[in-house]
């Protein structure tokens, strides 16, 4: 649902903000107001005068928790419906569910139904902006993105392009390629609250001709390029089998003009010292995906090293091998994942609640190059999600939870993840889902 809660906007309830040192402010009661542009105009734990008040409807949340919307930045629409199926290795994983998810994106019917659920979904996990993958037929990515302007979620949406080594019905060439990404960026492309993104699949299914394209149609229009890299090592493999002259796989697509700061790049697990050196110096983002780098079995990224070494870094569901598309169960394996990480290589490469939550709201609204969403102040986007964290008790109503400073509140929204605990997403001050009546 959508509704606007009235010219001007404001909640009072407890907030969690991340701050630009990637830690968290935590305050029991805070006000946020925000005008007719949903911009927020107020942001205070002491309550605004009657006066600053005026004219704006404020929603009451007082036992529940605020959050900045949370920011996805790698996963997949048209493989929502098969998540947690079929756990394999990656390419053996793609044959066999992938693709034949994605080619049924021929028949738009399946393209409007799945892209509404995606959408409504992402929206019902308080996930504000997605960067999503989408399949090569334009009229389903029409379709996507005219499902996203009508859901009212940020959505970044690319046309997975690939010319070989995939099904013929999936297939595209660079001159369809070009013509495909011309018309979406026309019509879609910093419309509304959509952005378009040149997406090649992998290079294992991308010619050098299609990636070179790729390359120039990002930089010329200055948009996204989303991508995968070093998420398996068969993958590595046959990469560097299919470009032989290339000295690794990040430099594959550097030497085409992929890599530059808007580029995204997917998983990053099994990096070389050069490659992180040369991605650095590009200063493009590597997107962690936990859940699905441990559901395909592909390894673990180490975080809290590349963090060390100043590469950008994003945090991402990569639905459908991620299994959810709540970026706080992806918080929660980011810090799972790094335990076992940081126990079998015996260094200090554990990741705190702290960190992951920020990832997930101003990391990532950095990495896209966006200063107006992903925490909360003055001037920044009202776009927020509101979190009851009583859906995770297993207490009686009868019954106090004596672990109930705001930070223990936190820890049970993530690692006691409830599917119902999000109860109102807005973004701009507007309400785009609510789990109750407002």
């Amino acid at each position: 649902m959508r509704s606007k809660i009235g010219k001007k906007g404001g909640l009072i309830s407890a907030v969690v903000n991340p701050t630009d040192n990637g830690r968290l402010e935590f305050f029991d009661k805070a006000c946020l107001l925000w005008n007719e542009q949903g911009l927020i105009t107020y942001f205070s734990p002491s309550m605004p005068t009657a006066d600053q008040m005026a004219g704006h409807e404020i929603l009451l949340r007082e036992n529940m928790i605020a959050l900045p919307g949370l920011i996805d930045l790698h996963t997949h629409l048209p493989q929502y419906e098969f998540a947690a199926q079929g756990a394999a290795a990656l390419l053996p994983w793609l044959t066999n569910y992938t693709f034949p998810q994605e080619a049924r994106f021929a028949d738009d019917a399946v393209a409007e139904l799945q892209s509404l659920n995606f959408f409504e979904s992402c929206l019902s996990q308080g996930t504000t902006t997605v960067v999503a993958y989408l399949t090569n037929h334009l009229s389903a990515a029409e379709i996507a993105f005219e499902e996203a302007a009508r859901a009212g979620i940020r959505a970044y949406l690319g046309l997975t392009l690939m010319d070989r080594n995939v099904p013929p019905e999936l297939l595209t060439d660079a001159r369809r390629a070009e013509k495909d990404m011309a018309s979406l960026i026309g019509k879609y492309h910093n419309k509304a609250r959509s952005q378009f993104v040149v997406t090649p699949r992998f290079a294992i299914s991308c010619s050098a001709e299609l990636l070179s394209l790729c390359g120039e149609v990002s930089r010329a229009h200055q948009t996204l390029l989303q991508t995968h890299i070093s998420e398996n090592q068969h993958e590595i493999t046959e990469t560097l089998r299919l470009f032989p002259e290339a000295k690794s796989y990040a430099a594959v697509y550097d030497h085409y003009g992929c890599l530059h700061e808007r580029s995204l790049l997917g998983h990053g697990i099994h990096l070389s010292d050069d490659e992180r050196l040369l991605i650095r110096d590009r200063r493009s983002v590597i997107v962690h995906c936990p859940v699905s780098n441990n559901f395909l079995g592909s390894g673990i990224m180490p975080y809290s090293r590349w963090q060390k070494e100043h590469l950008r870094l994003g945090l991402g569901t990569d639905v459908a091998a991620g299994y959810s598309l709540s970026m706080l169960h992806e918080a929660r394996q980011m810090t799972e994942m790094a335990k076992l990480r940081a126990f079998f290589d015996d260094e200090d490469c554990v990741v705190d609640i702290e960190t992951a939550l920020s990832q997930a709201t101003i990391g990532n609204a950095r990495a896209i190059q966006r200063d107006d969403i992903g925490c909360f102040a003055i001037g920044k986007r009202a776009d927020i999600a509101v979190v009851d964290d009583s859906r995770c008790e297993t207490l009686s109503d009868e019954e106090r939870n004596h672990y109930a400073s705001l930070k223990e509140r936190l820890a049970r929204v993530v690692y006691r993840h409830h599917p119902e605990m999000v109860t109102l997403t807005l973004i701009d001050g507007e309400i785009v889902f609510a789990r109750e009546k407002t």
